[in-house]
């Protein structure tokens, strides 16, 4: 698919031109932000699922509306970025992991598969180490790989990471950090010549596995045609690693509950155990997403080259078993606020340069922010902030899947949420005294809890694995989430005025040339990325 010219955008999507509007004293528009809302959810975008038409007319509609609003291209001379995926569907028929131990061979069937290049079968054997949860974190004083050598090597390690239910742990007590996620520990595990990686629910943990509504659904899958992680990863069942491990005298939770009663890894290889993996796509054909991108300017000789971030993603979930998926608040209401925010900022002078992104394919894993990271079109050395708008208009309450893993006041219109914030307390300091203006308390209690893995559900987190300080703003889980009932008329426009408020008095402050750029730094440490 060829990227569609400015004029073609122009012509097929601007309806009428925007209002002027007073660069001295603008005022957030919630009427217009519902117009938008009640485009990007209406049946003829048919879900804004990835690789549809509906997406590809949401991005288009977005390009359009950011040029309107007096932002620049920021792709060249294109607001749109575009990046290649292939759809996802393993056959399971002939794609298996056989292990070899004792004399014996057992076939596993994996449970998902991620393919460094989805149009290339995967066909590895090789000896196996166990690397314990996969992590090398020297800020922490621990690392997985000190002491084994696995290059050429095939590695089976625990998901998550040690300890993470203890208060007291290193590993941000009872929250998680990056290391616990599987990209960093495939990614860990290329840097160390590893040739392929498998990975266990760790035997011992609080996963929230309550059942899912029958109406609340995933996306397709795809994978980036090309991306960052040139190894597999499997994802097996439990009882793999205790096949595998079954020669060390130890059971997969002896071995986690040793690593995690002394925080010390464990590593070894696994005398006698081979594995040979096959894994085949059995869906084909290389299509476009894209990234709508716009960029205002600084107007500093030196700090224009320094950048802030605005973020939302444009994509939901489609149209599945005749239902219609509109995602007004996931993430509708993220993508009309980032582009109010363009609007209410593009007539002002500020220092450092502001790039306005809303990402397709988010709902894929983040396929169009893990893009943006490997290729930006702003250095990401310069890149001093990221603020990510995802389900902002929302009150929060509980799902079945939330209930006991932490505690909301529900009905409360005035309360935001912080994802990633203790990965910069700078920028969430920021924040913090940005809200009182909004009318908005912030929490960071998502940050503190593993359960729901929310640290890495959003788009914030490439670039937090980059080390460029990055918050999610989210107004919380709610009911109807990843259901057909999430529509406009369930939406809050006075909270996402707020968001929208907040917001832009944040960006001002980062772009002043008087604010020092926020740190990234690990939670519980002092180490700190420049």
């Amino acid at each position: 698919m060829r990227t569609p010219s400015l004029s073609t955008i122009v012509v097929g999507l601007a309806i009428a031109p925007l209002l002027a509007q007073s660069p001295s004293a603008p005022t957030v528009n919630a009427d217009r932000m519902r117009a938008d809302l009640e485009f990007l959810g209406s049946p003829p975008l048919d879900g804004r699922a990835s690789l549809t038409p509906g997406a590809d007319a949401a991005a288009w509609f977005l390009a359009t509306e950011l040029r309107k609003a007096g932002l620049q291209p920021a792709a060249g001379d294109a607001y749109l970025q575009p990046f290649d995926l292939v759809p996802l569907r393993l056959d399971r028929d002939v794609s298996s992991v056989t292990l070899r131990h004792a004399g014996r061979e057992d076939r596993v069937v994996p449970i998902a598969v991620a393919f460094p290049d989805p149009t290339r079968e995967i066909a590895i054997s090789g000896e196996v180490v166990f690397a314990g949860y996969g992590i090398t974190a020297p800020e922490f004083g621990y690392d997985d790989y000190a002491g084994v050598d696995v290059r050429g090597k095939v590695v089976l390690v625990f998901d998550h990471e040690p300890q993470e239910d203890d208060p007291r742990s290193a590993f941000h007590g009872t929250g998680l950090t990056l290391h616990a996620s599987t990209w960093t520990k495939t990614f860990n595990a290329q840097q160390h010549g590893a040739v392929a990686v498998l990975v266990v629910t760790e035997p011992v943990n609080t996963h929230r596995t309550a059942p899912r509504p029958p109406d609340r659904i995933g996306a397709s899958p795809q994978a980036l045609r090309s991306g960052e992680l040139r190894i597999p990863r499997l994802t097996l069942p439990a009882d793999a690693a205790t096949t595998l491990l079954q020669g060390t005298g130890r059971t997969p939770a002896d071995w986690q509950r040793a690593i995690d009663g002394s925080a010390t890894p464990a590593s070894h290889r696994l005398d006698g155990v081979t594995v040979t993996i096959r894994a085949v796509n059995g869906a084909s054909g290389t299509r476009t997403s894209w990234n709508v991108v716009g960029l205002l300017p600084g107007t500093d000789p030196v700090l224009r080259d320094e950048t802030v971030l605005v973020t939302s993603h444009y994509d939901h979930l489609g149209t599945q078993g005749g239902k219609l998926y509109p995602g007004a608040n996931d993430n509708g209401s993220g993508t009309v606020a980032m582009v109010e925010v363009a609007r209410l900022l593009a007539g002002r002078r500020l220092a450092r340069s502001v790039l306005f992104v809303s990402f397709g394919s988010e709902e894929q894993l983040m396929l169009g922010s893990y893009h943006y990271v490997a290729h930006p079109l702003r250095p990401l050395a310069t890149t001093r902030a990221v603020l990510n708008l995802d389900m902002v208009g929302r009150n929060e309450a509980h799902t079945p899947d939330s209930i006991g893993a932490y505690e909301i006041t529900a009905g409360r219109s005035d309360q935001l949420n912080l994802v990633g914030a203790s990965f910069s307390p700078d920028l969430a300091a920021l924040l913090q005294r940005a809200s009182s203006g909004a009318g908005l308390t912030l929490s960071d209690k998502f940050d503190r809890d593993s359960s729901m893995r929310t640290l890495f559900r959003c788009d914030h987190l490439p670039f937090l694995q980059k080390g460029v300080p990055a918050i999610w703003l989210f107004g919380g889980f709610h009911p109807g989430y990843h259901e057909p009932v999430d529509t406009v008329d369930r939406l809050d426009f006075d909270k996402l005025s707020r968001v929208v408020t907040l917001t832009v008095d944040a960006v001002t402050a980062l772009a002043s040339p008087s604010s020092p750029p926020p740190r990234f730094r690990y939670p519980h440490t002092q180490t700190t990325r420049p």
